[in-house]
């Protein structure tokens, strides 16, 4: 057949093969389970957690959604409900009839295809500066957020920009909570060492390895070197900044800053460093980090004087090193005396949970943060959207039938018109072959970049819709010229139907791509595909379809 050495056709042959070989995962090797998608605070369940696998409730396999709610069917409130997660035992105290107190949804195995949450169903967060940021800071913010989501070990995750300073982040599970403690945190780490200062007739002192510098305290205020301070304001001596906390008649309370984020050079995670150990009815986990020389030497000389006591048979310094977050404190570490003057560069981090999962997750939390550093601004959340994946699955459906409304009608269309099955069907065949395409297109992006690439969310399955009508346009406009309009020379035929499918074209890449550049985010999708298609047809599909016709009714 002629038709098989036309480099027109065999692209379009060799770009089904492509698509179809990236989209065959996900039609024959689909696979699903049930997962917890977010956990109620008052949830009362052991060995559950965001995630988990759920495989059997009350005895009851767990295959499906519908599984899943028809083994609740006859709990009750208070009832203990044994269940088998992620291959252990779990179980949970009901919240409520038919409750559990978590969330599911259905997961299926890894594609090429990515889609959005409005499909999958999940959490969709909007969170804006508190302050005044450049595009550089939005950037820089975004690359923070990726880094944490990579160190933490969460995979379903999708960030974004929407116009010029919000940020849109996209998870298929977890909520609010998670977002707020974790990836909006700002992550500003601080060291510091509290110290109390006596005072005698309103002045006190302050030791700096051996230097002595006195404070003299008024009216709430405090005057070091001459200056005036007042109360949570802060100030230098030699190269050690100190924040003036609290006070009272005979006391004044500073906060020596020993070291921040920064001055954090390496994260312990190996086992002499790191551990997490059952004690005191939960679980204590620990890790160890290194600071720069710098802060080393400021420790020694905050500690070289301080007093120190007894707790136990074991001696401290009255003086603890406090560990905060974002301003709030994570731990508080005593001080052995015998370190008092000396260079410690591993202080190690501390903390306490109920339980195990609780404490590896704050652990890999607090260690993540520290990996990435901290957020160049700080950031608020604006917005919180939950969509359901039933939800999202009706939507789905709602625009299939839309489809298959269409296909149905615009091949009654052209068979009427034409009144030529050698005609329709290889017009039908060509805008079918359109969509596998698109939709290999999608797939190889994310195949290239490791499932960051092109996310098809309702909007772009809306622009495919639009495809179909456009390409069978375009089809119609390619048949008449070459078929109806025989006045003119073959050549000059071709040449029309290009030139208007070409003046098309160009008018709807130029109208759609102000809606994927200028943050319009709900219609971006749409853009986007509609682009695609639009290239993919004047490209492959139109080339191979005049092709066709031409062998088709023989014209040379």
């Amino acid at each position: 057949m002629k038709i098989l050495k036309d480099w027109r056709f065999l692209i379009l042959v060799l770009s089904l093969f492509v698509s179809s070989y990236l989209l065959l995962p996900e039609i024959a090797f689909k696979q699903s389970k049930v997962v917890v998608n977010s956990i109620d605070k008052d949830a009362s369940c052991n060995n559950i957690k965001v995630g988990s696998s759920i495989q059997q409730i009350s005895g009851f396999k767990i295959k499906s959604s519908e599984d899943f709610y028809e083994s609740l069917k006859y709990v009750k409130k208070g009832d203990y409900v044994s269940i088998v997660a992620d291959n252990k035992p779990a179980n949970c105290i009901a919240k409520d009839d038919k409750n559990l107190g978590f969330s599911i949804r259905v997961a299926e195995s890894e594609g090429n295809l990515k889609f959005g949450i409005d499909i999958e169903g999940g959490s969709r967060f909007l969170l804006q500066p508190k302050t005044n940021a450049t595009k550089e800071n939005i950037l820089e913010t975004i690359s923070t957020l990726e880094n944490r989501i990579n160190l933490y070990g969460l995979r379903e995750i999708r960030i974004s920009t929407i116009g010029e300073n919000v940020i849109q982040i996209e998870m298929a599970g977890g909520g609010e909570e998670e977002i707020r403690d974790f990836l909006a945190k700002q992550g500003k780490f601080e060291g510091k060492i509290l110290e109390e200062i006596l005072l005698e007739n309103n002045e006190g002192k302050i030791s700096l390895g051996d230097n002595y510098y006195t404070i003299k305290y008024e009216n709430e205020s405090i005057f070091v070197n001459g200056s005036k301070y007042k109360l949570n304001e802060s100030f230098y001596l030699e190269n050690v900044k100190f924040d003036f906390i609290n006070s009272t008649e005979k006391r004044v309370f500073v906060l020596a800053n020993i070291f921040s984020g920064k001055d954090i050079v390496a994260i312990f995670t190996d086992p002499q460093h790191s551990y997490i150990r059952f004690i005191n009815n939960g679980y204590e986990f620990a890790f160890t980090i290194q600071i720069s020389k710098e802060s080393a030497e400021k420790f020694a000389k905050v500690t070289k004087n301080l007093p120190s006591t007894f707790s136990g048979s074991d001696r401290y310094l009255t003086s603890p090193l406090i560990l905060f977050l974002d301003e709030e404190v994570v731990t508080q570490l005593n001080i052995a005396a015998d370190l008092a003057g000396k260079e410690v560069s591993t202080p190690t981090i501390q903390g306490f949970r109920n339980t195990r999962d609780e404490a590896l997750k704050e652990k890999l939390r607090l260690q993540s943060i520290l990996r990435s550093g901290s957020l160049p601004v700080e950031l608020s959340i604006v917005k919180v959207d939950v969509i359901t994946q039933t939800a999202g699955k009706e939507l789905v459906n709602s625009i299939i039938y839309v489809a298959i409304a269409a296909i149905i009608s615009v091949s009654s269309i052209i068979f009427i018109r034409y009144r030529d099955f050698k005609v329709s069907i290889p017009m039908l065949l060509i805008s079918f072959s359109e969509i596998v395409i698109i939709l290999g297109f999608a797939a190889l992006t994310n195949a290239l970049t490791k499932g960051k690439g092109w996310v098809l969310d309702i909007a772009a399955i809306a622009g495919l819709i639009a495809i179909i009508g456009t390409g069978i346009n375009q089809l119609i406009i390619i048949t008449d010229q070459i078929l109806l309009e025989k006045d003119s020379s073959l050549k000059f035929r071709h040449k029309t139907a290009l030139s208007i499918i070409l003046n098309s074209a160009y008018t709807v890449i130029v109208v759609m791509l102000p809606l994927i550049f200028m943050g319009v985010g709900t219609l971006r999708g749409f853009a986007i595909t509609t682009i695609v298609g639009v290239l993919i047809g004047i490209l492959i599909t139109r080339p191979a379809y005049i092709s066709i016709i031409e062998k088709i009714k023989k014209l040379e």
